[in-house]
């Protein structure tokens, strides 16, 4: 029995002279027991090394081992094979079952056990407590004896009684992970593998209170105890004088070890103490050495010469500091003929940076290991449990529905759910009644054809989840939720699904992924396990479970892949195990990351701690003995390279946000005074030509830059284009010499010449042939206005939209369009119910104007296609608001009327071909016709002897202003057709009179708000209101005709849109054109009609949308991904209109586009 330190520097050999010694021994000694424990992720790395330095490469009687591993090698030699360890996720739910019982008695912790995450702070300090040897006894006696404070003891003692009560649940059922060492402490004596063993300690920076327990046993059952402890050999090895020194975790060690030797009267050993670093790890590296000897020392020297040993690096974020040091490394490699797995990049926050690492080290074809656990909350197996159970929650929800059918698990196939979704959406199908009942209802022939098939889906679907709602109805136990959603998993044979894609993962080399689908299904299970195991017969609501299963799914890991033969190895400073490592990068040395902020919060904090410590109960390292802690570790992870150490900061993170760099960086700065912090700039893509992958954004940029050399000019073949793109002078040598790897290289040629040829394709209109114009469109076109207005807009969009029909997906949902009909509607109907009454619009009683409106608001909401919108709480609020809309606007109309003679003489006045009229009616060619259709807002005539007036009124729910520019280029030819339309009518009905036209307005319906002092009259306001409802359009400007419909006005009209001057003649801002205008428009309006007739049956699908004005084509327009129009991409150009500096010179191109076409 004895004990023996090795002591020596970072980097002096210790591990090195242990392992020889030890494998020296052991094979003199071949009946003897050789354990050599390390950490639990040092034991893969430590076999390794032993196995190598092994001159047969084969170990018989050295075992390496963790604490933890130990423990179970003994209980297996010892038949201890039925415990049960209660890992995290267990300890989740025995503790909240337990809260929920001991409630009452807990007068502090009570009230907080439902908040997030609470449950986890109370298993985190029972773990605490437990492995710091701290009994709910002794716990108990440390309360009535020690002054701690009524707050913490009220505290402390709440954690006693649920210390207590997990304790007792526990006892002959279940063990926890850290009471595992107490239970190996009571059967180590009857252990053959621990009894005369030799055991050896490496790379332990301490050993917490139940660790020291386990090792005062140890010492008296061992042969011998051998512990390497990394110390500076200038050190007093045996004397701390505080927790401020470097090695002051290594002297407590070395401290706690020594009494117990004395106490059990065990032999130490003389120490072997190691100090040949420089000749050993640092031969090729002095100033590394020399960091070492110096590093965090009350007295250092400072290193005064040049040297390239270290680096220190200021970069713009951590992606930066990845595309850095991927270029570092690939360097390395491939100029200094390093190995991948000489190379290590270390943190100290891993999760900075791991979102960027596979992208940027695959692009450069850098193999790596990430020594990072992975989360399963984001996996499709993980996506389906909590899908599943939100459809339960939510009362199949839209949401739920599809997020459980999207995560890929469910054996439907994406066409299906595609068509489900859509009639989902456009039906409104929300609720549970509604996928239980069979679907009916279809808008069109296509959804009758698929709809069979929906219905046969639908059925599945409910059939999944028939079982499960049941399973949670009041009065069903956990038990039984559980076993309902484990049958759902069986039925759609999830497991066997999970295998395949392990298999897959598997052919394509993708070992990280594959371990996770082997780990997943088993994880799953065993968190069902244990959720029927401690709350199976508790009642528990839908979300009350799922909230359950959240926190164990967000505990559980799955394991990683150890690294292969020749990776770079990026972890954690202190988790990562480093061995044998040439070049370090040390990255994101910012302040925060480097020491780590300390974790805020926790139940009990951070001065209660330090009280309780003075107490004498030790409990984990205060915030400031972390610091100290975590100087350690990074003095053991700065000194592992042998040759090269890159230390690298951001100055602002991921969000943009202003960064520190650590003190670190400048303790480095003042050690190395000649050493000044490398500011590197924003990676370019030149920087990047490293390996093909990393090379093509630089590619790229030439093709983008330098390719297109003028839009006519691109008739070269694709071998002329090559040639050409690789002589062009602009281009850089780089550039060209990288081309033409890419096309010689028989991996990347294919690629190359495609981008290539992408690169001089330039876009041309090319018209559709005659025979499909007359497949999609026949010979005689039935149009609205509207349609030859979207063409003028953009011919493609056009030929989308008429000609192969495409149709944005439909939602059963209260959209613009829906209240513009039901204010259409509700005019309509309320016109039409005055008409029959025997009321005229100068004489309706406002009570009688009430109850039509209603009566035609209800009629007009009745017949909208989307009348299940209206069950929205929103959209019941928007009819409200529309009502009081539609009030405003019946009193403006009426009060518009009764201040002139016009009267409305039609409503909604439809024409068609039946009508056969002229002026809708256009012949285009020998066989080719068009016939427009329409639907008239609102005529009203005012009748003279020998003529009728027309005035032509159309109601907008949008911002819609009359425009002759608009007019001109095809934009807006609505009116001027329903002008010539009603003109042609009102002459059939008035035989012998003419019928001449009064104006075109748009009415735009609205509840405007005015504004005011406060003390206007209501007359005042109204006259306000009225100002703001005037109609917007062209009134003809003859005396007696704009007087006839404003008969009483000076100054500004509150019904049109003209003014008088004092003379009685119209204002120059007046909208007004004669009767000859009208005529000229008219005529111009049919020419245009005819003209882009023509054009749609020559096949016109060019991209060319029009700009005017700061408005385009593409506004708004539902095509724009599949058009692809980027006025940026040669050939692609907006067709700019021409501008006019006055509606005068409109008229006047007008008249003589009509002069040279006689």
């Amino acid at each position: 029995m004895s004990l023996q330190f090795i002591f020596g520097n970072s980097g002096s050999g210790k591990s090195s002279y242990l392992y020889r010694n030890i494998l020296k021994e052991a094979a003199e000694h071949p009946e003897k027991n050789y354990l050599v424990l390390v950490p639990e992720q040092f034991t893969m790395q430590t076999q390794r090394e032993l196995v190598r330095l092994e001159k047969s490469h084969a170990i018989m009687n050295v075992d390496v081992l963790s604490f933890a591993r130990l423990a179970y090698r003994v209980f297996d030699e010892l038949g201890k094979q039925n415990l049960r360890v209660l890992e995290e996720t267990g300890k989740n739910l025995v503790l909240r079952k337990l809260a929920g019982e001991q409630k009452k008695n807990l007068s502090v912790l009570g009230g907080n056990l439902n908040r997030m995450g609470y449950i986890s702070e109370v298993k985190s300090l029972i773990s605490e407590l437990t492995q710091y040897n701290v009994s709910p006894e002794k716990l108990d006696t440390f309360l009535e004896t020690e002054d701690v404070g009524e707050t913490l003891r009220l505290k402390m003692q709440d954690i006693s009684v649920m210390y207590h009560s997990f304790s007792a649940y526990l006892k002959g059922q279940y063990i926890t992970a850290e009471e595992v060492l107490s239970l190996l402490c009571d059967v180590a004596e009857d252990s053959g593998i621990i009894k005369d063993s030799v055991i050896v300690f490496d790379e332990f920076t301490g050993f917490t209170p139940i660790q020291n327990q386990l090792l005062r046993k140890l010492l008296v059952l061992s042969e011998r105890i051998i512990v390497s402890v990394t110390m500076d050999v200038g050190e007093d090895f045996y004397h701390c004088r505080g927790g401020q020194e470097l090695f002051s975790m290594s002297k407590k060690t070395v401290s706690v070890l020594m009494k117990m030797a004395e106490e059990l009267h065990i032999t130490v050993e003389e120490p072997v103490v190691l100090s040949d670093g420089k000749k050993h790890r640092y031969k090729n590296a002095p100033s590394l050495y020399f960091m070492e000897q110096n590093l965090f020392r009350p007295y250092y020297h400072k290193w005064r010469q040049k040297e390239d040993e270290l680096r220190i690096v200021s970069l713009k974020n951590p992606r930066e500091e990845l595309h850095f040091v991927a270029r570092e490394i690939t360097k390395f490699v491939r100029e200094k003929h390093y190995c991948y797995k000489d190379i290590a990049v270390v943190t100290g926050d891993v999760g900075l940076y791991d979102n960027y690492v596979d992208e940027i080290f695959t692009a450069y074809d850098i193999p790596y290991f990430l020594d990072q656990t992975r989360t399963i909350l984001f996996h499709p197996f993980i996506e389906f449990i909590r899908a599943v159970l939100e459809v339960v929650e939510l009362d199949f929800s839209y949401e739920s529905v599809f997020r459980f059918l999207r995560c890929g698990l469910t054996g439907i196939t994406e066409r299906q759910i595609d068509l489900l979704e859509n009639y989902v959406l456009a039906k409104g199908i929300r609720g549970r009644k509604k996928w239980e009942k069979q679907w009916t209802f279809v808008f069109d022939d296509t959804e009758k054809e698929n709809l069979t098939e929906m219905n046969e889906v639908r059925e599945k679907i409910y059939g999944f989840f028939a079982p499960l709602s049941e399973a949670f109805v009041q009065g069903k136990t956990v038990r039984d939720g559980t076993t309902a959603l484990y049958e759902l998993i069986e039925k759609l044979e999830i497991e066997q699904k999970l295998k395949q894609k392990e298999l897959e993962f598997e052919r394509q080399g993708d070992q990280v992924k594959a371990k996770e689908y082997a780990q997943i299904y088993r994880i799953v299970m065993d968190l069902f396990d244990k959720v029927v195991d401690f709350l199976g017969d508790e009642t528990l609501p839908v979300k009350e479970y799922a909230d359950i299963l959240d926190a164990g799914f967000e505990a559980a890991r799955v394991g990683v892949i150890p690294p292969g033969n020749d990776k770079v190895t990026i972890g954690d400073i202190e988790r990562t195990r480093l061995n044998h490592i040439k070049i370090l990068f040390f990255i994101g040395v910012n302040d925060g990351v480097v020491p780590k902020a300390g974790n805020a919060g926790g139940i009990i904090s951070q001065f209660e701690r330090e009280k309780m410590a003075a107490c004498h109960l030790e409990l984990a390292p205060s915030a400031r003995e972390k610091v100290f802690i975590q100087r350690f570790y990074l003095y053991l992870n700065v000194t592992k390279p042998s040759d090269f150490l890159y230390v690298t900061f951001s100055k602002v993170n991921a969000d943009g946000k202003a960064l520190r760099r650590s003190y670190f960086a400048g303790t480095l700065l003042k050690m190395f005074p000649e050493k000044t912090v490398e500011e590197i700039g924003e990676t370019t893509s030149a920087d990047c030509i490293m390996t093909p992958e990393s090379s093509m954004a630089f590619f790229l940029e030439g093709l983008q830059d330098e390719a297109w050399p003028g839009e006519n000019e691109k008739t070269a073949s694709e071998a002329d284009q090559t040639e050409e793109k690789l002589s062009e002078p602009a281009n850089k040598e780089v550039w060209n010499a990288l081309a033409k790897f890419y096309l010689s290289d028989e991996n990347w040629k294919e690629e190359a010449v495609r981008l290539l040829k992408a690169s001089y394709v330039v876009h041309s209109d090319e018209p559709i042939s005659h025979a499909v114009t007359q497949a999609l469109y026949g010979t005689v076109l039935e149009n609205s206005v509207t349609r030859l207005e979207h063409f003028a807009a953009c011919a493609y969009a056009h030929y989308l939209n008429y000609g192969l029909r495409l149709r944005e997906r439909q939602l059963l949902e209260f959209a613009s369009v829906d209240m513009g009909n039901i204010y259409h509607d509700a005019l309509e109907h309320f016109s039409r119910r005055v008409e029959k009454s025997e009321y005229t619009w100068f004489d309706i009683p406002e009570d009688v104007q009430e109850t039509f409106i209603e009566e035609s608001m209800d009629d007009a909401i009745a017949g909208c296609k989307n009348a299940g919108a209206f069950e929205n709480v929103r959209n019941r609020y928007l009819t409200g608001r529309m009502r009081q809309t539609i009030k405003r606007t019946v009193w403006a109309l009426t009060t518009q009327i009764q201040k002139g003679k016009f009267v409305p003489a039609d409503f909604e006045v439809s024409f068609s071909r039946a009508d056969k009229l002229d002026a809708i009616r256009f012949q285009l060619s020998d066989e080719e016709k068009m016939n427009l259709l329409g639907r008239i807002d609102r005529v009203d005539t005012y009748e003279t002897p020998d003529k009728v007036y027309v005035k032509i009124i159309d109601y907008k729910s949008g911002n819609t202003s009359f425009s002759l520019v608009n007019l001109y280029h095809g934009l807006q030819l609505q009116l001027v057709v329903y002008m010539n339309a009603a003109l042609e009518l009102e002459e059939k009905r008035h035989p012998g009179k003419k019928a001449e036209p009064a104006g075109i307005f748009y009415y735009h319906i609205q509840d405007p708000m005015v504004d005011g002092l406060g003390n206007e009259t209501e007359a005042e306001i109204k006259n306000s209101v009225l100002e703001q409802l005037k109609l917007n359009g062209l009134v003809n400007d003859d005396p007696e005709i704009y007087e006839a419909m404003d008969s009483d006005f000076a100054g500004n009209s509150s019904v049109i849109p003209i003014g008088k001057k004092a003379d009685g003649s119209l204002k120059a801002t007046s909208k007004a054109a004669s009767t000859y205008d009208f005529s000229v428009m008219s005529d111009y309006v049919k020419e245009k009609i005819k003209e882009t007739g023509k054009k749609i049956f020559a096949g016109d699908i060019s991209i060319h949308p029009y700009s005017l004005d700061g408005k385009s084509g593409c506004d708004y327009c539902p095509y724009h991904t599949v058009c692809g129009f980027d006025a940026r991409m040669p050939g692609y150009s907006y067709h700019k209109l021409e501008k006019f500096d006055s509606a005068d010179e409109v008229l006047k191109r007008m008249e003589n586009e009509k002069q040279e076409q006689k």
